[in-house]
């Protein structure tokens, strides 16, 4: 768009239009005017601009030279091609074929779309209204909700700015996205705090290039928003325990496309931890035949009452829920205990502990432990969190048990079984099922043991235990015909199911298995090579698997 000039220089006749379709160069007349296309001439010429404040981004020292093998000058490929080479792409066209405006955004169609972004190529294809029949491209310098601003270089015209209001006459045909500039992480956020019920999370806002003028938070629970959790801390209700979570922030900044980024996924949420701010009481008549009640309890968080279980001195005499309870003879002479149970969503199980202050029928009750102590009971041994098993159940995988937590010290030992037999040496928290556990169930026992009782808790039965076979395909090839044999087998279990056996000529046959092997006869082949391939389709207990083998056909 600019009129061409060294020893290539023409004489233009009006109207006329030099396209040196070799050199990829298009040189055509102004666009139509500005005030009749929605658009405001911002500055024209190099020094109007310089004048005005608009960059010319060293375009009066550069036109000279060739960009991208468009034809030198004052014109607009060239300029388009040398502010894109200014990004930091090379100085090669970048698509094969002639140069002209109306080609680029034709032959550039996978990075070609309707939105405008800072850094862009504005492209006007030669059936646009505006646009001659050679196109037109300008470089996009800054976008807005209504408008878009562009400098180019034209014929006639050194260099210009131009806003053009969107859905005008003038707007672009579409975008051309070769190397825009947008926001980039350069270093992911990562989260601070405890994954636990009641605590609370705080993402930082990573590092960013260049740094975005306003950062949204988002946090998300598999992979779907949280509502309400847009803050950067995030305080970690009950109904998330056992949840993973992530913090997802968008960053923007004006004339750039925003950028998202997303924090590591955090842990499994973990149960909360309730804490007894106040110990409960007995209150009543210590006296058989009277009825007593347990009360005064404070938990924080708030918690209901799981169960209560009371004591007459160390014998369980009574659990359930009602903080009331009628004193049975077996307790005259003894002092009556309680332990509550206190429980919340989300939280883990919390005990606090009432001791009567005196001897059902009379008399003075020894000194009652501290209050932050379980009664000295046989059965005060309790599994204050459960436990489970993790792991995948196949051949030659890692089983593991998780005890859980107990209210005591405890000693723990571990016995796996398979289909309730006791497997030898296996007595640890971790186990590798052998080939004698395919096609079985495991299960495993733990034994907790303390100064005050044991606890014994089984984990199972598992799936079955299952493997991965092995596929032999033997091919022998004759006259005109193969013969195929497929095998397939795995340890400590003969495989059921079906196989699928293919030849590369397209030939298909679907066989079940007989003691692990399938025969098949290709017949009327050509001569040639053939290779043949054997899909198992796996049954409950060994996995999907395949093979093959080549042979000649005479």
């Amino acid at each position: 768009m600019g009129k061409p000039g060294g020893a290539l220089r023409r004489t233009l006749v009006a109207g006329a239009v030099l396209l040196l379709v070799g050199l990829g160069v298009q040189v055509i007349p102004k666009l139509a005017s500005p005030a009749q296309a929605g658009t405001t001439m911002l500055c024209s010429g190099f020094s109007d601009c310089r004048g005005k404040g608009y960059s010319t981004a060293g375009y009066e020292n550069a036109w000279g030279s060739m960009y991208w093998r468009m034809y030198a000058g004052r014109n607009c490929t060239n300029y388009a091609a040398y502010r894109m080479i200014q990004t930091g792409l090379p100085n090669a066209r970048p698509w094969s074929g002639e140069g002209n405006a109306t080609n680029w955004g034709v032959a550039l169609s996978n990075l070609t779309n309707r939105t405008p972004s800072v850094g862009a190529i504005a492209w006007w294809h030669s059936s646009h209204p505006s646009s001659s029949r050679f196109g037109h491209v300008a470089y996009v310098e800054r976008v807005s909700s209504s408008s878009i601003t562009i400098s180019e270089s034209n014929y006639g015209s050194d260099l210009s700015w131009r806003k053009i209001t969107k859905g005008s006459r003038n707007y672009p045909t579409g975008f051309i996205h070769f190397n825009d500039q947008r926001l980039s992480v350069t270093k992911r956020p990562t989260v601070s705090g405890t994954a636990q019920v009641g605590r609370s999370v705080t993402v930082n806002t990573g590092s960013w290039k260049p740094n975005p003028n306003k950062i949204r938070y988002q946090w998300i629970v598999d992979r779907k928003p949280i509502p309400g959790a847009t803050n950067k801390t995030y305080h970690i209700p009950a109904r998330m325990a056992g949840k993973q979570i992530a913090a997802v922030l968008t960053g923007t900044r004006r004339d750039y496309t925003k950028a998202k980024t997303m924090s590591e996924i955090l842990p499994p949420i973990k149960q909360g931890t309730l804490s007894v701010r106040k110990q409960p009481r007995i209150t009543g008549a210590q006296k058989v035949g009277s009825t007593i009640a347990l009360g005064g309890a404070y938990y924080s968080p708030g918690a209901r009452i799981g169960e209560i279980r009371w004591y007459a001195g160390k014998k369980l005499i009574a659990r359930g829920k009602s903080r009331f309870l009628k004193v049975p003879a077996a307790a005259d002479g003894k002092r009556i205990g309680a332990v509550l149970v206190g429980v919340k969503t989300g939280y883990r199980p919390k005990q606090s502990y009432a001791f009567a202050s005196s001897l059902v029928g009379g008399g003075q009750a020894p000194k009652p432990p501290k209050p932050t102590e379980p009664p000295q009971m046989p059965d005060g041994l309790e599994q204050t969190t459960d436990g489970f098993v993790k792991g995948g159940t196949r051949l030659g995988g890692l089983m593991q048990v998780d005890p859980g937590k107990f209210s005591r010290s405890v000693k723990l030992s571990y016995q796996w079984t398979r289909e309730g037999t006791p497997i030898s040496g296996a007595t640890t928290e971790k186990y590798r099922p052998t080939s004698a556990d395919v096609g079985h169930r495991l299960s495993v026992t733990v034994v907790a043991k303390s100064s005050n009782g044991s606890l014994t808790k089984t984990y199972g039965p598992s799936g079955r235990v299952r493997v991965k076979p092995s596929v032999k395909v033997i091919a022998d090839g004759g006259s005109k015909q193969a013969d195929v044999v497929v095998k397939v087998t795995a340890p400590g279990y003969a495989p059921t199911g079906s196989v699928k056996i293919t030849t590369n000529g397209g030939r298909t046959v679907t066989k079940s298995l007989t003691n692990g092997s399938a025969r098949v006869t290709f017949v009327k082949l050509p001569a040639g090579e053939y290779a043949v391939k054997a899909a198992y389709s796996g049954d409950a207990v060994a996995y999907w698997a395949s093979g093959g083998d080549f042979t000649t056909v005479q």
